[in-house]
């Protein structure tokens, strides 16, 4: 569905879109798509490969008081992230240097009052890169960087768009604890710092999120709780965002299982409710995540 920018930007800052956070409510980083992988870089040296399929849907939309906005609107989006991380035998201050692309694939269905799109393209891809230190068995700590690129499918008279047209750097610190006959946690704070989206002058702010997963292991099966926090902590700005700079807050959790099949190819699935949404949408996303060593 084709609109004219100018009337569409109009329109958005006046209804649904103007209430959230980031240009149209889109960021290139998923909030709680870290789960249990968050600081769980393997000890050993090689090629991994980690499959997510995300499913997020959403009819509401909430203010910067976490009320639901009166605005009849439905979002629905379908991805595949293709995960390919290598892990190194390169030393550096006793840590293993490790790489790591990312390539979404989203389909994007989105239901306004004034109108209806939907998109299939490839999102923002990421390339990442840091440092794994492993001081015994138990303990990961992981100091990196994603650096997010424009290569979504992106059209400014567009509605539906997976892409976001700008870059943002992502700096990232993990850790991870793990006993195989007992509790796993794993946590990730990361800081987004957003570009300007050059075709509408727009910028979103920069976030902070912060991903956590906690559970008990059971021999091969894994029963725990995952989700994020998510805190805006600029303005957005241009010439369409909201006077008060529309700053977003999350927070989701929910119920993840996950069984290993060996050491190195695990399955896993959970289900992420947004508790608090200010200034964004709020739904459930439903993860199924597929892991294994080349």
């Amino acid at each position: 569905m084709k609109l004219n920018r100018f009337w569409l930007a109009a329109v958005i800052s006046a209804t649904a879109l103007s209430a959230q956070a980031a240009e149209n409510g889109i960021t290139q980083y998923s909030p709680g798509s870290a789960q249990f992988f968050a600081g769980g870089m393997p000890p050993f040296p090689g090629f991994y490969f980690v499959s997510q399929t995300s499913y997020f849907s959403a009819d509401r939309t909430n203010d910067s008081n976490g009320d639901r906005t009166p605005v009849d609107i439905k979002v629905k989006a379908l991805a595949e992230t293709l995960r390919f991380l290598y892990i190194s035998d390169i030393d550096v201050a006793g840590a293993d240097v490790w790489a790591q692309l990312v390539v979404p694939v989203v389909h994007l269905d989105m239901s306004l009052p004034f109108g209806n799109d939907k998109s299939t393209a490839l999102a923002d891809i990421t390339v990442s890169g840091g440092l794994a230190w492993h001081p015994d068995r138990y303990n990961t700590f992981v100091a990196g960087i994603d650096i997010a690129a424009p290569t979504g499918g992106y059209d400014v008279s567009d509605l539906a768009n997976v892409g976001t047209n700008h870059w943002s750097f992502q700096p990232t610190l993990a850790y991870h604890y793990s006993d195989p006959e007992g509790l796993e946690f794993a946590g990730a704070a990361r800081l987004i710092i957003n570009t300007e989206n050059q075709d509408t002058d727009y910028t979103s702010g920069n976030e902070l999120v912060i991903d956590y997963a906690v559970g008990w292991n059971f021999d091969k099966l894994r029963v725990g709780a995952v989700g994020y926090y998510l805190q805006q902590f600029t303005d957005d700005s241009g010439p369409t965002a909201p006077s008060d700079g529309k700053r977003g807050k999350g927070f989701a959790i929910g119920p993840s299982l996950t069984y290993s099949f060996n050491p190195g190819m695990q399955l896993s699935a959970s289900w992420q409710h947004d508790v608090v949404a200010e200034n964004r949408l709020q739904g459930d996303t439903v993860w199924v995540n597929f892991a294994t060593k080349f």
